[in-house]
C-alpha cells in the first residue's frame, strides 16, 4: 500500500503570549469564534459593524477566532482588509494555518497586485508546509508566467543550488504537486519542464499525477515539448494501490494522454487545468475537463 510522504516542519521556540492568553482565559475568545463560524456559515452575512468585528477578531487571543476571521475577509469579499491578510501572512510568530488561511484568502480574493504577488513569494519560505503549499498554488491562479515565479518554484523544490540540479529536495508530497501545478502554469524553459520529469518519477502516485497534468500543461503553452511530453506522460509509473477501487492516478494519466494525442498542435491550457486534483475536494475526485 502506497502512502503519501509527510514531513513537518519543528516546532519554533517560544510561545506567543497572545496564546497563553487564549489557553488560560477561553472564555475571552469563545463567543467570538461562535459568532464568526455562525457568519461564515450564512450565504450573504452583512450588517453593521462586521468591519468592526473582523478588526477585533483578528486580534483575538484565539488562533481559530483570528482563523475565522481570515476566512470571513474572503467570503465577504473584504478586499479592504487585504493588508491585514498580508500582514498575517508574513507573521511568522502566528499559527501557520492561519497564515495558509491568509493566503487562500488572497487567490479567493483575485488580488494580483505586486504587495501580493511579493508576499506570496516570500510565503514560499515558510517553515510550514501548508503556507508553502497554498503560496506556490496562489502564484499559479493569480499571476501570468514570468522567469521570477518560475525559479522561485524551483528553489522551493531544489532548495539552494550546489553543483547543478537533479535531485527534489523538498519532502512534504502537497508542496510537490503544488510545485507541479504551478511550474505547469508558470514554467517558461527547460530547467522547469525537466522538473516536472523528476516529479513524474516520484515516489508519491500524487505527486507523479499532478506532474504529468503539468507536463501536458507546460507543453499546451509551449508546443515545442508536446512530443517529448507525449513520451514522458506515457512513462509515469501508473502504481497507485490504495484503499479504493478506483485509481484516481489512473484516471488522471488517462485524461492527460487522451489530451495530448487528440490533435496535433496539443490540448488547450484551460482544458488541462481541469486535472489538477483539488485538494479541498479530496484526492480521490477527478474533475472532468
Amino acid at each position: 500500500m502506497e502512502f503519501p510522504r509527510r514531513r513537518f516542519p519543528p516546532t519554533k521556540p517560544g510561545f506567543p503570549l497572545r496564546a497563553l492568553i487564549g489557553f488560560l482565559f477561553p472564555h475571552r475568545w469563545k463567543g467570538q469564534f461562535a459568532q464568526a463560524t455562525r457568519l461564515l456559515a450564512s450565504e450573504a452575512p452583512s450588517g453593521d459593524g462586521l468591519g468592526a468585528r473582523l478588526d477585533e477578531w483578528l486580534a483575538s487571543p484565539g488562533w481559530e477566532v483570528r482563523n475565522a476571521a481570515v476566512k470571513l475577509i474572503a467570503h465577504v469579499r473584504d478586499e479592504a482588509r487585504a493588508p491585514r491578510l498580508l500582514e498575517k501572512l508574513a507573521d511568522r510568530s502566528e499559527a501557520g494555518i492561519v497564515r495558509r488561511n491568509a493566503a487562500a484568502a488572497l487567490a479567493r480574493l483575485r488580488l494580483d497586485g505586486p504587495a501580493v504577488r511579493s508576499a506570496l513569494l516570500s510565503a514560499l519560505a515558510d517553515p510550514y508546509w501548508e503556507v508553502r503549499s497554498e503560496a506556490a498554488a496562489a502564484l499559479a491562479d493569480l499571476f501570468p508566467p514570468a522567469e521570477d515565479l518560475e525559479g522561485a518554484l524551483l528553489h522551493l523544490l531544489y532548495g539552494p543550488r550546489r553543483n547543478g540540479r537533479g535531485r527534489i529536495r523538498e519532502g512534504n508530497f502537497e508542496v510537490c504537486m503544488a510545485c507541479a501545478r504551478g511550474l505547469g502554469h508558470l514554467g517558461l524553459g527547460r530547467e522547469a519542464y525537466d522538473a516536472l520529469g523528476l516529479l513524474a518519477a516520484d515516489d508519491s502516485w500524487l505527486v507523479r499525477s499532478q506532474a504529468a497534468v503539468a507536463l501536458v500543461h507546460f507543453a499546451a503553452r509551449l508546443p515545442d515539448y508536446l512530443p517529448d511530453a507525449r513520451e514522458r506522460v506515457r512513462a509515469v509509473d501508473r502504481l497507485s494501490e490504495g484503499a479504493v477501487s478506483y485509481f484516481t492516478h489512473r484516471e488522471v494519466l488517462s485524461q492527460a494522454l487522451r489530451a495530448v494525442h487528440k490533435n496535433p498542435q496539443g490540448p488547450g491550457p484551460e482544458e488541462i487545468r481541469a486535472l489538477y486534483l483539488n485538494p479541498k475536494a479530496g484526492w480521490n475526485h477527478v474533475r472532468r475537463p
